[in-house]
């Protein structure tokens, strides 16, 4: 074998045990939160047939992994969770009460250029609330966005949300072509301003719509943004949105979130799927978003199943980085032992370890006949607790570590 086989694949990652420990804490506080919020957990496929993902996974085409099975049919590993949760509603909980309330976790795949906290094989964890239209559907699935946050211990954090129907309102008034929207609404999600502007300057767009759409960027704050956002624009859409945003920010008030919410009508995702409320969670450690989610009520018709829904993604790799360099305090298990125990007394031994392990103690057997000098060079390396079983033998160690001393 030579030596490349030997490395990991560009843009994946091992997780050593201490960060291993990290990732499952954090997933642990999250499934519980889900849980708790009435959401029950999913398990999908890592891979499906490429016409199902590409359908509901408009701008990730490019960016998935592809190939073939033996009878020839294009499969791909899923590049995010919510067309296979989509497939999975419009199949399998079909006839389900609604609302359905939905979780998971798990392994997405994009080929993407690599950087800090950016992998082509990443973890993800989320919920989708499919079957209400409300503004309740919405603050509920942002709230719990919040709480995530608050509840794996990230100081700092905001979200932001938006509304996409605020931007197509005024695009579909002014009656522009698909196309020139999608290129409109990448600009403003990729916030490059200077294509933004040439492609407004492009369109049929009036004076005051092409104002409504530049002036955003600078509409950013509480609940008075929405009123400066209504004077700016005269169709019905685009302020009915508006007004939809307000109650979804009152909502969350009322559920004790607001300090982490601003309104930003700039955000509108890059995902084509969306059609109202958006949204992304931040904090100042990283230049990137840790979580992004939002309104998708066509997505699920495209599989046959006609429900309005809503949800959110938070990366699991982004999140625990972000509380690293926030020094967060991960409560790691600390009571780990060693038992060392003398062949004659084997029963008693491993009665004692079963007995600590039921404290929720981590606990090895010492199996490795080594030496006694070699196992407290080993208890010490990995700051394990020595419980040794047989007095003759517990003699030795004392002896040993007395004269150490």
């Amino acid at each position: 074998m030579t030596l490349i086989k030997l490395q990991r694949p560009e843009g994946t990652r091992d997780y050593l045990p201490e960060v291993a420990e990290k990732k499952r804490y954090i997933e642990d506080k999250l499934h519980n939160l889900f849980k708790g919020w009435g959401y029950e957990e999913i398990i999908t496929p890592t891979f499906e047939f490429y016409d199902i993902l590409s359908a509901g996974t408009e701008g990730l085409q490019t960016k998935m992994y592809n190939f073939f099975d033996r009878k020839g049919q294009i499969l791909a590993l899923r590049p995010e969770m919510t067309a296979s949760i989509a497939r999975v509603a419009a199949t399998k909980l079909k006839d389900s009460p609604l609302p359905l309330r939905l979780s998971y976790q798990s392994n997405v795949f994009r080929y993407t250029s690599p950087r800090a906290g950016q992998y082509r094989e990443f973890y993800q964890a989320g919920v989708e609330l499919l079957g209400i239209t409300s503004p309740m559907g919405d603050a509920e699935v942002i709230a719990m966005a919040a709480k995530a946050f608050e509840e794996s211990g990230l100081k700092n954090f905001k979200i932001d949300i938006g509304d996409v129907d605020y931007f197509t309102g005024i695009m579909k008034a002014a009656k522009l072509e698909e196309e020139e929207q999608i290129a409109i609404r990448q600009a403003l999600s990729q916030r490059n301003v200077v294509e933004l502007e040439k492609l407004l300057t492009e369109t049929e767009l009036t004076e005051k719509q092409k104002e409504a759409i530049l002036s955003v960027q600078e509409l950013r704050g509480r609940v008075e943004v929405i009123e400066k956002a209504k004077d700016l624009v005269d169709n019905q859409e685009s302020l009915e949105s508006l007004i939809n945003l307000e109650e979804v920010y009152r909502n969350l008030e009322l559920l004790g979130v607001s300090e982490y919410i601003c309104i930003d009508l700039s955000v509108v995702r890059n995902f084509n799927y969306y059609t109202g409320i958006v949204f992304e969670g931040y904090t100042k450690d990283l230049g990137y978003t840790i979580c992004g989610g939002g309104r998708y009520d066509r997505l699920v018709s495209k599989f046959g199943y006609s429900v309005p829904a809503t949800g959110f993604a938070i990366g699991i790799d982004r999140l625990l980085l972000s509380l690293e360099k926030q020094d967060y305090n991960f409560p790691l298990i600390k009571d780990k032992i060693l038992v060392l125990i003398d062949p004659a007394y084997k029963e008693e031994g491993f009665a004692l370890a079963e007995e600590l392990r039921g404290k929720d103690k981590q606990v090895e057997i010492e199996i490795f006949n080594r030496e006694l000098e070699d196992v407290i060079e080993y208890i010490d390396s990995k700051g394990l607790e020595l419980k040794v079983v047989g007095e003759e033998l517990e003699a030795k160690v004392k002896t040993l570590v007395g004269g150490k001393e």
